[in-house]
């Protein structure tokens, strides 16, 4: 049986899934790649479209910022209030005095902030954050960023491509512990159904069971809606996923011992 094919039954039969726990590790290692493929190269596409519209919406407002240092992770200015500019429908602010929280941004639906430790970009809704600790190693100035910007652009159809790399290298090993740790859970579950399976069968069959909460929210994040309780949701349906599945394993036969009546019996 294929991945897809895989994928199409791990969406619905627990008892399908039972029978994956037999296949060798290659099959669920593919399987882990593909679905997070499926998962994660959207997510990159809009982490790198809201880049992109931080990238320019630095560009077009450059000139109107105060002097400013990038540096261990933390913006510093000499200016006195934070710099708020609307445009039609699009908000943006720039902020090195702390003044300005992350939870503000919450009243507005679209807008791009440069806040004293992130960078924050509001789409329709919907938050991304880039935290200055990523470049902790670096330092920038406005004169330095204002010369970066003027060369970025011939580097953007490469940078694209590869942000949207390594953001599914990220996810794909996230999801590789993920899953480690839901078939450590699974111990317990299959002691629970009074089911036997080796750990080797609970990862793959740990595999199999995060599909569903998987998609679900990659779903919700491309329709930009939040969902309540998102991390709790997710490890709730995986877990109940696993251990529905893990009672389609079938019992242990009971062996049956023919025991011969003793020497005396038969004389009797």
């Amino acid at each position: 049986m294929n991945v897809f094919k895989q994928l199409y039954y791990s969406l619905f039969s627990p008892k399908m899934m039972a029978r994956f726990r037999f296949q060798k590790l290659g099959k669920p290692i593919l399987y882990v790649f593909l679905l997070m493929l499926l998962s994660s190269v959207p997510i990159g596409v809009m982490t790198a479209v809201s880049f992109t519209n931080a990238y320019e919406n630095l560009k077009v407002h450059m000139s109107e910022l105060p002097e400013f240092t990038l540096e261990n992770g933390s913006l510093t200015s000499d200016q006195s209030e934070p710099l708020i500019k609307r445009e039609d429908e699009n908000t943006f602010i720039f902020d090195a005095t702390d003044e300005f929280k992350p939870d503000d941004m919450d009243s507005y639906d679209s807008a791009i902030a440069f806040l004293k430790d992130r960078i924050i970009v509001m789409d329709n809704g919907t938050r991304q954050e880039f935290n200055y600790s990523n470049f902790s190693s670096m330092t920038f100035t406005k004169q330095e960023v204002n010369e970066l910007t003027k060369n970025l652009d011939d580097l953007l159809p490469i940078f694209i491509p590869l942000l949207i790399f390594v953001v599914y290298l990220f996810q794909t090993g996230l999801k590789f512990i993920g899953i480690t740790v839901l078939a450590t859970i699974g111990l317990f579950l299959k002691s629970l159904a009074g089911r036997k399976a080796s750990y080797k069968q609970l990862w793959i069959l740990s595999v199999y069971s995060v599909t569903i909460p998987t998609l679900f929210f990659t779903i919700m994040a491309l329709i930009k809606t939040t969902v309540p309780f998102g991390f709790l949701l997710y490890w709730f349906v995986a877990i109940m996923l696993l251990y529905l599945t893990i009672k389609e394993i079938p019992l242990p036969k009971k062996r049956v011992t023919n025991e011969r009546p003793n020497s005396s019996e038969e004389k009797f």
